[in-house]
């Protein structure tokens, strides 16, 4: 980066100097004259610990408030945090930085910033430290990042680099009380998705608290590899300030996390009875000073920090690890229930796949950390310690506090669950690996902590002394798994069109009628092109009322004059019609008559509502984790697939879908508007995303509310609706499915296909009530009847049969080959004879011949089976036994 771009104005006129560390030799500037590195561990370490710079000691909520008043004063507008999952994007799960609320949209000019300055206080999940988490003393898993943003355009100019380092200093040394002398500002560069600028790296004494970035390039491709930077039509300021280190550097505690949760680690110091000393204090204080200058990567890097603090402290490493090891799983605890907390709030629910993996994640390295404290409380207890904590500056999660700790509790006794099978999933796995003649090593950990969820130290518990038990655990392992299932580009983009040789190009866009009006059936449009492609002829029209296939609903169909209409896609702002038959007869810019399948269109719109309906419902009756995770609308049947940690109940059930009844009888309104995204972000929050990201500034809202305009559901989407929930007619359950972990899928039909479905019940009701001569009513009680009475028979049946098994016995004690008629025996019986006869037998069924001991398989004896079998020379397959296992007779007689 040119040298120039940080030789700011304000530096200039506030007497601040560019010096090069000697150290790292990068550059700095300072207002002290004296300053000669840059501060930055390893070229400085923490100094504020014991000392803190600042005038003023605050808590997390009095310095959250701190700077946004501030920022508000300097007529920023405050905004409310965003979700802490990132819902309006497609390409992550979680919000890792408070510039993620305004990609792709607004840094891409489709819609304007929520206010211009802003100032805010995002919550903020990463992984990628998460092995860090409790050892280094400023590791956070769950954090908050303060921020104000600017986003400059040609036309409208607020400020840009000086004002922001202005603003910047201001802070920490007129309003904070830091003299300027513990402050540098290191020269760096940023870059990520395609943008670039210069940035400052604002360090205090010897801690990095803020990071001030000037996003102001774009690359852009020459072709051969080659990549130019050109100025972008806007430019934005983006900031982030930790305020996590914030408030340990104003209270200048031994670590961050005594600052950050006073209340929840006193809970569990007092249940673990570890009580802090000046002593234990001293050690935490020179640790966190010393861990300043690592970033712990890897094991090695561990026993080097812990080596280099036992020096400094004066005491050997074993010393040291019995002071911190406690305090780092104590730690440990406090981070992840924080953010399991908010990651449950914002609809996250623990599971295998996508976002409720690293939900699961949480919580199983939770409880890893509460049994290396040997504590056995609930980890639903110190969950509510958090909430009781956060409740006021955060009300949502107390209003969710009932669903937050449900969660948390189910998914410790899935845990329990797992640990009681653990040890023969272990057991097999090692029976495995000695057939492969190799160890067990990290994906098999991976797999098992994916699968199972059995941590790797639970892993080598189990395996205790086995030979196998000496299992090498990546330092960096539940990093590594956390990569593995994080997706930053898991792009869930609507299949536009299969046919990649199909050439669109230089066609006017289709105008999409399907929107303006749904009740449109028949229609004349003009022929802008024919195509053909993969022995397949496409129609492009001017305009259209085809619905194509898109957000999970499939594709109208029709006829474009006499010719059927079999799909229809969406190929960016194109429509495209796929035809059968001869099309001799249509020709380019001639207008044809074109026929919707009304049918077809009406039903795929009852289920495409019902879904709506069901959504809501579901919501409201299994609480606020519930969110769309994928549905498919077709005309013969729909499904829904919701967050959900179980199977309903029969009763969960009937209640659910009573309840979308009652929204369709209640002749509720359904309104159907485009409205600008920020608009219906503000009014609708973040739920409208339940189908996935939207792209555009305008987003189309389905809207369902009572008559007394409550609101019912408002969801952004792009399918076919009615205007009035009666319109649907009626919904009926068919059936759910757990299709994975955390996902519970609904199947449904509405209107017609409803109707049928619930008469064609009715018709098998009647026929079985006529095969047992009675009333539909009394079919249950009948059934039961019938069933009892089959089982009392099975049993007398079972008794005789074994009563026919011991003569069987008796009688061929001493005989070589029998020919038996036995399709009255199962091969459970028919084994129990085998095994108990010391001498070979032949057993005839459905032409096989089982042998019980192969010693005795003599030709002789295949001789005499012939005989018996009166077909000489036939070939017969011969299947062998052990007296133990009577399972090959079972496979053979049932295939």
């Amino acid at each position: 980066m040119d040298p120039k771009e940080y030789e700011l104005e304000y530096f200039k006129a506030n007497k601040f100097y560019r010096k090069q560390c000697p150290i790292c030799k990068r550059y700095f500037w300072t207002q002290d004259e004296g300053t000669e590195i840059c501060g930055e561990p390893p070229c400085g370490e923490y100094k504020f610990i014991g000392n803190s710079p600042m005038d003023k000691s605050m808590n997390l909520h009095e310095m959250r408030e701190f700077y946004l008043k501030f920022f508000e004063e300097n007529w920023h507008k405050r905004i409310g945090r965003y979700p802490i999952t990132a819902r309006w994007r497609d390409d992550v799960f979680f919000t890792q930085a408070s510039i993620y609320d305004f990609q792709p949209h607004v840094l891409n000019g489709t819609v304007v910033p929520p206010a211009n300055p802003l100032t805010i206080s995002q919550t903020c999940v990463r992984f990628n430290d998460i092995d860090n988490v409790g050892k280094t003393g400023r590791h956070f898993t769950m954090f908050e990042m303060l921020a104000h943003h600017v986003f400059n355009k040609k036309d409208q100019f607020i400020y840009f680099k000086d004002r922001t380092v202005e603003l910047c200093n201001i802070l920490l040394t007129e309003r904070l009380g830091i003299k300027p002398k513990h402050i540098t500002y290191i020269e760096a560069e940023w870059e990520g998705g395609g943008n670039a600028g210069p940035c400052f790296e604002v360090i205090v004494d010897g801690i990095e608290l803020a990071t001030l970035v000037f996003m102001m390039y774009k690359d852009v491709s020459e072709g051969n590899g080659n990549v130019r930077r050109e100025l972008m039509d806007m430019q934005v300021v983006d900031t982030g300030y930790g305020l996590e280190r914030f408030v340990w550097m104003s209270q200048g505690k031994e670590n961050a996390y005594e600052c950050i949760f006073p209340y929840v680690l006193k809970f569990l110091k007092d249940k673990t009875g570890i009580q802090s000393d000046d002593g234990q204090s001293k050690i935490l204080a020179d640790y966190s000073r010393v861990a300043g200058n690592f970033n712990v990567e890897s094991k090695r890097d561990l026993n080097i920090l812990r080596e280099e603090a036992a020096k400094r402290i004066g005491i050997s490493v074993d010393e040291l690890n019995k002071v911190v090891f406690p305090y780092e799983n104590l730690y440990a605890v406090a981070d992840h229930t924080r953010a399991l907390m908010f990651l449950l709030n914002d609809g996250v629910v623990p599971s295998n796949t996508k976002a409720g993996y690293f939900a699961r994640l949480l919580v199983r390295r939770t409880l890893r950390a509460l049994k290396n404290l040997n504590l056995g409380i609930p980890l639903a207890e110190i969950v509510e310690k958090q909430i009781n904590t956060f409740k006021n500056e955060f009300p949502d999660v107390n209003e969710n506090r009932a669903e937050i700790l449900n969660l948390v509790d189910i998914e410790e006794k899935k845990y329990a669950e797992t640990l009681k099978e653990g040890k023969n999933i272990v057991s097999r796995l090692v029976k495995q690996v000695e057939k492969e003649k190799r160890n067990i090593g990290t994906n098999d950990l991976m797999l098992l902590y994916d699968t199972y969820g059995l941590n790797p130290e639970i892993v080598k518990e189990f395996l205790g002394a086995h030979e196998n038990g000496k299992i090498s655990i990546p330092d960096d392992f539940y990093i590594q798994v956390a990569k593995a299932h994080e997706k930053e580009n898991k792009k869930n983009v609507e299949k536009e069109n299969s046919d990649t040789n199909l050439n669109s190009e230089g066609i006017l866009d289709t105008e999409l009628l399907y929107y303006d009006n749904t009740e449109i059936f028949e229609f004349d449009a003009k022929i802008l092109k024919i195509l053909n492609s993969d022995k397949k002829t496409y129609v492009i029209l001017d305009k259209t009322y085809f619905y194509p296939e898109g957000g999970g609903q499939e594709c109208d169909t029709g006829f474009i004059e006499n010719l059927r209409v079999s799909e229809i896609r969406k190929k960016g702002k194109i429509v495209v019609h796929e035809v059968e038959g001869n099309v001799e007869n249509l020709k380019e810019n001639q207008v044809v008559h074109c026929k919707v399948d009304k049918e077809r269109r009406i039903q795929l719109t009852a289920h495409h509502t019902a879904t709506h309906i069901i959504n809501a419902a579901a919501r409201n009756l299994l609480g606020s984790h519930i969110y769309q995770s994928g549905a498919h609308k077709s005309a013969d049947m729909a499904r829904l697939d919701i967050t959900h940690y179980t199977l309903l109940t029969d009763d969960e059930l009937q209640k659910l879908e009573n309840d979308a009844n009652e929204i369709i009888i209640n002749a509720n309104n359904v309104e159907i508007s485009f409205m600008e995204r920020n608009d219906a972000e503000s009014k609708y929050g973040f739920r409208l995303y339940q189908g996935g990201a939207v792209p555009g500034k305008f987003i189309r809202v389905v809207r369902i509310s009572d008559v007394q305009v409550n609101l019912i559901d408002a969801e952004a989407c792009g399918g076919t609706h009615f205007n009035n929930t009666r319109d649907v007619g009626i919904i009926k359950l068919t059936g759910q499915k757990r299709i994975q972990d955390g996902i519970l899928r609904l199947e449904f039909v509405a209107g017609k296909k409803a109707m049928d479905y619930i008469n064609n019940d009715e018709k098998i009701l009647k026929k079985s009530a006529s095969v047992f001569s009675v009333e539909s009513s009394k079919l249950p009680k009948t059934c039961e009847r019938f069933f009892d009475e089959w089982k009392g028979l099975r049993k007398e049946n079972k008794e005789l049969k074994n009563i026919v098994c011991e003569i069987l016995k008796e009688n061929l004690k001493g005989k070589e080959a029998v020919r038996l008629q036995m399709d009255y025996l199962d091969a459970n019986e028919i084994t129990d004879i085998a095994k108990n006869l010391r001498n070979f037998v032949f057993v005839n069924f459905k032409n096989k011949i089982i042998v019980s001991d192969l010693e005795s398989l003599s030709i002789k004896n295949l001789k005499a089976i012939r005989e018996i079998n009166g077909e000489k020379g036939k070939s017969f397959k011969v299947y062998v036994f052990k007296e133990e296992d009577g399972r090959e007779v079972k496979k053979l007689m049932n295939s």
